[in-house]
């Protein structure tokens, strides 16, 4: 199983300041659309919804060129008979993807990633944390089963 180190990609030094800041506020825009509509699922199924942590980003590619740490939202709901699921990003640049977000539940953890190219519509997949190959399409309706 690769370890997480083994997800991030190395250094482009050709990408300017300016791509990194686009390709950060895409990945931040594109969150928020996630998490909106899963919230928006959730609150339909009398789940509770929160948004009070944020997660730190400042991957190396932002440092290495001068763009400000962000704020990522994590989102977290809670099922009305005590499952949860707690979505936390993990990062923009990954291998394979345009962005990973690790989700927790009460049945185990899982990972969402975004096999879209760059600026195109989101394809969220949901793996397996354990290294199920394929990934299925993600769907708010899917937390009924796994938290």
């Amino acid at each position: 199983m690769l370890d997480d180190d083994d997800l991030l990609l190395p250094l482009n030094d050709d990408l300017s300041k300016e791509d990194i800041q686009h390709r950060v506020d895409d990945w931040l825009g594109r969150l928020n659309v996630l998490f909106r509509k899963t919230e928006q699922w959730a609150v339909e199924q009398g789940w509770a919804v929160s948004r009070a942590d944020a997660v730190p980003m400042n991957e190396e590619l932002m440092r290495k060129q001068g763009v400000a740490p962000a704020e990522q939202p994590v989102l977290r709901i809670d099922g009305p008979e005590g499952g949860y699921a707690l979505f936390k990003p993990k990062g923009l640049w990954v291998i394979g993807a345009n962005g990973r977000v690790d989700l927790y539940t009460s049945k185990g953890a899982f990972i969402l990633v975004d096999k879209a190219d760059q600026f195109r519509t989101p394809s969220w997949q949901l793996f397996r944390a354990s290294g199920q190959p394929d990934g299925i399409p993600y769907a708010p309706e899917l937390l009924t089963g796994l938290a």
